[in-house]
């Protein structure tokens, strides 16, 4: 029974109009409907045309004769051009010049050059269709696709700098091992040693190319590390110089070295250290001119060993010095003479840094170009830096 007194029928249960509500006429339900309405467009509107001038692409709606009807901001900056109301799209100088490019369904792809400060810039222009009325409008959208266009050359540069720097030290390995198939029965132990001494410089160069590459992606992964213990600055060297050495011979470069007092005692990783050497010794025998000196001098700094390893080479301008650490960059002055993979600087700089130390370079006309890197002091070296 308490349930059925509980209940009551839906009709009862609802709000009663009393004298004081009476019930609007439609005509004045229909007209604030109207205008709610009105307003959520009106609002709509104003919240799209400020997206439509905010937006960083720029923004094209042409009508079925492809005349430009309107145009944000962004595309006059990007398009530079003063105006563009009332221009045929296609009558626009890039867009004439442009290329298309695989498209997805329904968008036509466009990319077109334009001059940069220095060098091109390439803009990118997605056309799509939009049916509505008569005849179909259509709507660019115009993006600055330099820096992804750039990206893309450096990596199909330096996948061709790969090819090229590998391909030398496989052809030395491929002539050896002919010869060796060929004439191994018949060589005196003298031609033997020299083959096999040709074998090991290309297996070394292979070795010193493969270790940058890897590197280079360690570096870029965040998992590049050290193990620095007490080391010889000297027996590093030597160790580099099994790589180095017939660079400098082939070119007749002399290697000077100049080690001062209590230099040779270092906290630094053996292997990754010898690394820089090999790096930094084979640019400068490599960019130095044939028959000139190639010098070594170390010295004592408070708390750290001064490395400074310097060559006759051409000089570099002030403006790219501060980018020769950089991946894969290389002065133009260099570059067209001699190959490389614009590596070796950045992964010298990660290894120093990674072990205390700081790397530099200095390059003048007349000095030509050193670079100079610093080393911390293993402690038994502080009681002799103070008694020396």
């Amino acid at each position: 029974m308490a349930d059925d007194t509980a209940r009551c029928d839906l009709a009862a249960c609802a709000p009663r109009r009393g004298p004081a509500d009476p019930v609007p006429p439609v005509g004045m339900v229909s007209e604030r409907r109207s205008s709610g309405r009105r307003r959520r467009d009106a609002i709509a509107r104003v919240a799209f045309e400020d997206a439509f001038v905010a937006l960083t692409d720029g923004i094209l709606i042409t009508d079925p004769s492809d005349i430009i009807q309107s145009a944000n901001p962004a595309a006059f900056r990007l398009l530079g051009e003063d105006q563009l109301v009332g221009r045929s799209f296609g009558s626009l100088l890039l867009v004439s010049g442009a290329i298309t490019i695989p498209q997805p369904e329904g968008h036509l792809i466009q990319r077109a050059w334009f001059p940069r400060e220095e060098r091109m810039g390439v803009l990118e222009i997605v056309t799509t269709s939009v049916v509505g009325g008569d005849a179909p409008t259509k709507i660019r959208t115009v993006r600055d696709v330099t820096a992804s266009a750039e990206l893309l050359r450096l990596k199909e540069d330096f996948l061709l700098d790969v090819a090229h720097e590998l391909r030398t030290p496989i052809a030395g390995l491929t002539a050896s091992l002919d010869l060796l198939h060929q004439d191994a029965s018949s060589m005196t132990p003298q031609e033997l040693r020299a083959m096999v001494g040709a074998l090991r410089r290309s297996a070394l160069r292979l070795e010193h190319l493969v270790q940058n590459l890897l590197d280079a992606g360690s570096i870029e992964a965040g998992t590049f590390e050290v193990r620095a213990i007490p080391t010889s600055v000297r027996a590093v060297l030597e160790e580099s110089l099994a790589f180095v050495q017939p660079i400098l011979d082939q070119k007749g470069q002399e290697l000077r070295t100049r080690f001062g007092r209590g230099t040779d005692r270092v906290v630094a990783d053996p292997r990754r250290t010898a690394q820089v050497f090999s790096n930094l010794l084979a640019n400068a025998g490599k960019y130095a001119p044939d028959g000139t000196p190639i010098t070594i001098t170390a010295v004592s700094e408070p708390g750290y060993v001064r490395v400074t390893i310097q060559n006759a080479g051409p000089a570099i301008s002030g403006d790219e010095i501060g980018r020769l650490f950089q991946r894969f960059f290389r002065a133009r002055t260099v570059r067209a003479e001699s190959g490389g993979l614009g590596l070796g600087l950045a992964i010298c700089r990660a290894i120093v840094r990674a072990q205390g130390g700081e790397i530099g370079i200095t390059s003048t006309a007349e000095t030509g170009t050193s670079v100079h890197f610093t080393l911390p002091k293993a402690r038994v070296l502080a009681a002799e830096a103070a008694t020396a």
